[in-house]
């Protein structure tokens, strides 16, 4: 007898802007892959809003900290649309943090 997979959780989805991904294809691969890593776990925190973009911070610890910001749109029935990222300062980074919109 075959046992059923377990319900896990809903798959949430979000879309990158060709800027984005430009920019992603531009830094070293490893920095890449951690801040993707650190925008799927910002879609399980951004709340949705109609007719208003919206940024979030986020940092990459490595030896040298990467801070970065990143701009989405979240309306009511789509999925996150991120289309644009910046580097960012460390104090730019903590007025982001001082709102709670940073991702944790």
């Amino acid at each position: 007898m075959d046992l059923l997979q377990k319900y896990t959780g809903v798959e949430k989805f979000y879309e990158l802007d060709d800027a984005v991904i430009l920019t992603l294809e531009d830094l070293d691969l490893k920095l890449a892959t951690l801040i993707v890593l650190k925008i799927e776990c910002a879609v399980e925190q951004i709340q949705e809003k109609d007719r208003r973009s919206q940024l979030i911070g986020g940092v990459i610890e490595l030896e040298d900290p990467v801070y970065f910001s990143l701009r989405f749109i979240y309306e009511k029935g789509d999925s996150p649309y991120f289309f644009q990222i910046y580097n960012i300062t460390s104090d730019e980074y903590l007025d982001l943090y001082n709102l709670n919109k940073i991702i944790k």
